[in-house]
């Protein structure tokens, strides 16, 4: 059990399923991301919250900034309590190790993807 989160493509046409093209695990700090700059401040568990790849390019662009100067993390990418949300620390090798998966993962996703992209981002915890 814990924190899940996903951002997906939606495929065109009638019935369409949601294509996953990233995945987190217990990265509180990039669903509060999320929360804070893609919705109205709260993320429902399990709703499907559409972003643009603006806000993708937003994130990585703080994830970079965290990774050269981990003073900003509190600022830009602070922790998030929740139940079954991870580690809250800063100094841990985890919290390092999601932002550089994240920014790896973006790059890909602004790669793959086009304007006309219908994205989303869901959690499930």
């Amino acid at each position: 059990m814990g924190l899940d989160m996903y951002l997906t493509r939606r495929a065109k046409g009638e019935n369409a399923e949601h294509e996953l093209l990233a995945y987190w695990r217990k990265a509180n700090h990039i669903h509060g991301w999320f929360e804070r700059n893609t919705s109205d401040g709260f993320i429902e568990n399990c709703e499907y919250y559409p972003v643009c790849r603006q806000d993708l390019v937003c994130l990585m662009d703080d994830c970079r900034l965290v990774e050269d100067d981990r003073f900003l993390a509190p600022e830009l990418l602070p922790v998030q309590e929740g139940f079954f949300f991870g580690a809250f620390g800063y100094e841990d090798d985890y919290y390092t190790q999601c932002i550089d998966e994240t920014v790896s993962m973006l790059e890909r996703v602004l790669k793959e993807t086009g304007e006309d992209d219908e994205l989303f981002y869901h959690a499930w915890w």
